[in-house]
């Protein structure tokens, strides 16, 4: 009698009408006759999970287990394949599948927390060396040789929910403009996405951010807000303000005009305070805090 292996349990989590949608939308089998998308995606998923260190073992290991390929889908692979399909073949279909996974597991455990927090950053990898250096030297900067990783990350699914590797010359809020908003978000990021025009759209998508007002923002005060009994000492001040200038360049449809929450407190590790900008008006200042912590 056939038994489920834990390999074909854990492929349950990528319906395979799913998958088929994806590569028919970039047309991606055309050309690829009988080693296709799907066949590809179950012997990387295979290699990734047994932890072969080559090709060849990667091949050994997965026929081996041959009476399990009708059950998954698959057929057996050949070294020489599998070296041509990961060279030649364009990542936008595994890129979407992977959008689909992170999303599917966001949304699972999203339904069991009121609040949604996503934080936003980027890391460098570095690659440097002879093999490195012909193709990261022009785009290199001062502190970065490699690529950048950007990451959108789920705090309460633990999941990242959207990425993105670019040059390491691309600025963090050039990507920032590609990140899927969804209403009832709160985005939470650096002042390396300093763009108020971003803000802005952030606002429209219905969601929320905190973020750090830079030290030369231009803001006018509306409203000064009373500070809790119990956050004194550690919440300087709470106010509701607005930006003085609207930009006169392209962009200043962009401008975000509406008003803002200017929130500071005290850092227990340096001498300076943080000053925090939020679109959210009616959170406590601690818990705005809290959120960029």
């Amino acid at each position: 009698m056939f038994r489920i292996t834990n390999f074909q349990e854990l492929m349950k989590g990528l319906p395979r009408g799913s998958f088929d949608a994806i590569v028919n939308k970039h047309n991606a089998n055309k050309y690829t006759k009988q080693f296709g998308y799907w066949q590809h995606a179950i012997a990387m998923i295979y290699a990734q999970l047994s932890g072969v260190s080559s090709l060849r073992e990667l091949q050994a290991g997965f026929n081996g287990h041959a009476a399990h390929h009708y059950h998954l889908g698959a057929s057996a692979i050949k070294k020489s394949t599998l070296a041509d399909a990961n060279s030649q073949r364009k990542d936008a279909v595994f890129v979407d599948v992977v959008q689909l996974l992170m999303q599917k597991a966001s949304r699972s455990v999203r339904q069991q927390s009121k609040e949604w927090l996503c934080l936003l950053d980027s890391t460098p990898i570095f690659l440097k060396g002879r093999e490195f250096d012909r193709w990261t030297e022009e785009s290199k900067t001062r502190h970065t040789q490699g690529l950048k990783l950007h990451v959108l990350y789920d705090t309460k699914a633990e999941v990242p929910t959207w990425q993105s590797i670019t040059a390491p010359n691309v600025n963090d809020v050039t990507k920032a403009w590609d990140v899927p908003l969804k209403k009832g978000a709160i985005y939470v990021f650096d002042k390396g996405y300093c763009d108020y025009g971003w803000w802005r759209e952030i606002d429209l998508a219905e969601a929320q951010f905190v973020t750090r007002f830079k030290c030369n923002a231009g803001v006018s005060i509306e409203k000064e807000l009373p500070i809790e009994e119990a956050d004194k000492g550690i919440v300087i001040s709470d106010q509701i303000v607005r930006f003085k200038h609207k930009h006169t360049r392209a962009k200043c449809k962009l401008h975000y005009e509406r008003p803002l929450r200017r929130v500071t407190v005290m850092r227990e590790d340096k001498a300076t305070p943080l000053v925090l900008a939020t679109n959210d008006l009616t959170s406590t200042a601690r818990e705005i805090a809290q959120r960029y912590k």
